[in-house]
């Protein structure tokens, strides 16, 4: 029996340049108790095939035309109150926000209980249905977390309490979008595992969109892969990810970092010739001169936090001792979950958090002693790229003023400010047209390459690079890789690289260390830890990252 039917879909958007055809003759199946996966990189059409389904298309949205059969009633048909009585108990969503799909000022039992609002069932009742539920997802004491709040819980443990509310009602259709996007590769393990074995015990279908080819591999049984709108490519996982048909397919896969099994400096990228992509590998670090000095020096740097309410407070370890040193135009990768410490290590060395013990030092000399105006100058030499490319620019402010930013905040009067802008745009790979931008108006890719410009506009000595690849395409991550790479190369720079993927940090890091609870469980060179990991945690981290569809090169 087919659960969902698509065939011959077509959606336009009403814009003030035109029609926008927005999705073209889309068409495939759900079938029951099966998991189909939608690949495709932003802008492929995911996310308006989700609100056709769904019936949450813009006002200026419309199905032209094609059918949406969902177990055989045509819901392009279907008025908006018949729409709302299938959304939740038929058809359910887990979006890939969890903290943006939970309401912040109710409980987790209250949402829960909001849910069940067609059921007469007393609340009683309701709330043991809710905890037999986040049972279900793994959540500890279960009856406790109901009167819990969103912001009380881990990101991997909203996740799943997302699932737990989107699988409450049993619907017949679960649409998973990007449900795995932001977690570590240990929670995205969990929750694929813990979301498959629901699907089974509840018997539903589910839709899931992903741009992680990984995660399509390991979770679904068949696979659409969608682009400018179209499904260029359909059928089972195993068959599309081990012979694609489609160039696009096939040049997907290839520019995925989990499938470059040797590693090497430049990744292959949409711009390339299908098949014309030859792998080589990373030349080894050259020797460090006798008596050469690092460029930073971290000695058992102890960062702790003080929380609790005014009459009870206790203090909780965010780094708990760790020593390394970074030579000048060598890139060291800290990897590990969230909570491990590693962004508040990152922000330690530029003095944006305080340590309470150990020391570390930037050219010799003591960052947490550094005067004011010394502050000042070393913000100039350590710069910083934060994880949200887009929300770590200002909406206000067009791509020219925020890369011009830098030279205006340090009163750099000595160039060109717009000549220099221009320069910096050019060299990460955005033309003059985008310096009338807003960020509102870039991909995700797009305003990466804006803060790069932005890190490197004062010539800095060290870059410290906070998840910069996540939630991006794989062909997207492979552009940014090889522009870090080869700005690295170009203009000597070191390079802190935060990351929870292992298959990324592979081709940017010379030596890897590997963060726990605080501290570093193990450190050395990146070939090394790959081939013969020592700490059963940096075992697991491995083991975690999804390997790619399975094409090697």
């Amino acid at each position: 029996m087919t659960v969902l039917s698509i065939s011959d879909l077509n959606v336009r958007f009403a814009t003030e340049a035109g029609a926008f055809h927005a999705l073209k003759d889309v068409a495939f199946d759900v079938p029951e108790r099966t998991i189909v996966g939608i690949v495709g990189e932003s802008g492929s059409g995911k996310s308006t095939l989700i609100n056709a389904i769904l019936g949450l298309l813009a006002d200026n949205g419309r199905v032209d035309s094609g059918s949406i059969l969902f177990e055989g009633q045509e819901l392009t048909a279907l008025d908006p109150v018949a729409m709302r009585a299938l959304r939740g108990p038929r058809i359910s969503c887990v979006f890939q926000d969890p903290m943006g799909a939970l309401n912040p000022v109710l409980s987790v039992g209250r949402q829960m209980r909001n849910i069940q609002y067609r059921d007469e069932s007393p609340n009683a009742q309701k709330d043991a249905r809710s905890a037999e539920m986040l049972e279900a997802v793994r959540i500890p004491n279960p009856g406790t977390a109901l009167a819990r709040y969103p912001h009380e819980f881990s990101g991997g443990m909203k996740q799943r309490i997302a699932i737990a509310m989107a699988l409450m009602m049993r619907p017949g259709l679960l649409i998973a979008d990007e449900p795995t996007t932001a977690l570590d590769a240990t929670l995205e393990v969990v929750t694929l595992e813990l979301l498959k074995d629901l699907q089974e015990q509840i018997g539903c279908s589910v839709l899931f969109i992903s741009h992680h080819l990984g995660v399509i591999a390991e979770l679904c049984d068949e696979v659409a892969v969608m682009y400018a709108g179209e499904v260029v490519e359909r059928g089972a996982t195993s068959e599309v990810f081990r012979d694609p048909r489609h160039d696009y397919t096939a040049r997907l896969l290839e520019c995925d970092p989990a499938n470059q099994r040797r590693r090497t400096r430049r990744l292959p990228t949409m711009n390339d010739e299908p098949g014309s992509f030859v792998p080589q590998p990373v030349p080894p670090a050259p020797d460090r001169a006798v008596g050469e000095k690092p460029l930073l020096e971290v000695r058992d740097a102890q960062v702790t936090f003080r929380v609790g309410t005014l009459f009870r407070r206790e203090s909780i370890v965010g780094v708990g001792g760790v020593s390394f040193d970074l030579y000048p135009g060598e890139t060291i990768g800290l990897v590990g979950e969230s909570g491990s410490g590693k962004t508040t290590l990152a922000r330690a060395a530029a003095r944006l958090q305080a340590i309470s013990g150990g020391s570390i030092s930037f050219e010799g000399k003591s960052v947490h002693e550094l005067s004011a105006g010394a502050m000042h100058l070393l913000r100039r030499d350590v710069s910083m790229m934060f994880q949200d490319p887009v929300g770590s620019l200002s909406p206000r402010m067009t791509v020219g003023d925020l890369v011009a930013e830098p030279f205006r905040i340090h009163r750099v009067g000595d160039v060109d400010v717009k000549a220099e802008t221009m320069r910096l745009l050019s060299l990460v790979g955005l033309g003059p047209d985008f310096a009338d931008r807003f960020p509102h108006q870039l991909s995700g890719g797009q305003a990466r390459r804006v803060g790069v410009a932005r890190a490197i506009a004062l010539n800095p000595k060290l870059i410290i690079a906070d998840e910069p690849t996540a939630g991006l395409d794989v062909s997207i991550q492979g552009e940014v890789l090889n522009l870090l790479n080869d700005l690295r190369e170009r203009l000597g720079l070191a390079m802190i690289f935060i990351t929870h993927n292992l298959h990324v940090v592979r081709h940017v890091a010379d030596r890897i260390a590997v963060m726990y609870r605080g501290r570093f469980v193990e450190i050395g060179e990146t070939d090394e830890i790959f081939a013969a990991p020592e700490h059963d945690y940096t075992k697991t981290l491995l083991s975690a990252n999804l390997a790619g569809p399975g094409r090697q090169p």
